[in-house]
């Protein structure tokens, strides 16, 4: 734990997914809250999607972050500026985006009763 899963709009076509999520992934590691292979990440692709009516030419990221519950929320919140910073470096997009980019990051409690793992 944690676990970040990263959405983004087909429109973002030059977005680089692994230089996004080993950002984020080398982001979480250093705030020094979880060991390094406790960090899981992966992205998706929204092929089909829609920001208000259609009638602008938007592009999204947005990261969700879960956590295992018991972290302060000054922890939580550093956590989602910290993902926030990374979006807005935009080194995952290798050119210069001309699309009006919407930038979120949403931090989720996982009550830790409620998570089941198992290493086999």
């Amino acid at each position: 734990m944690p676990h970040l899963v990263a959405n983004y709009s087909a429109n973002l076509t030059e977005l680089d997914q692994q230089t996004l999520l080993s950002s984020v992934n080398s982001a979480l590691i250093e705030t020094d809250l979880f060991s390094p292979n406790d960090v899981k990440s992966r992205i998706f692709k929204d092929d089909a999607f829609l920001i208000g009516m259609g009638e602008s030419q938007d592009a999204y990221i947005h990261l969700k972050l879960y956590l295992l519950s018991g972290r302060t929320e000054v922890q939580k919140q550093n956590l989602g500026k910290v993902l926030l910073a990374i979006l807005e470096q935009k080194a995952y997009l290798p050119v210069e985006n001309q699309l009006p980019l919407q930038l979120c990051v949403e931090v989720i409690d996982m009550p830790s009763e409620y998570y089941f793992k198992a290493s086999v």
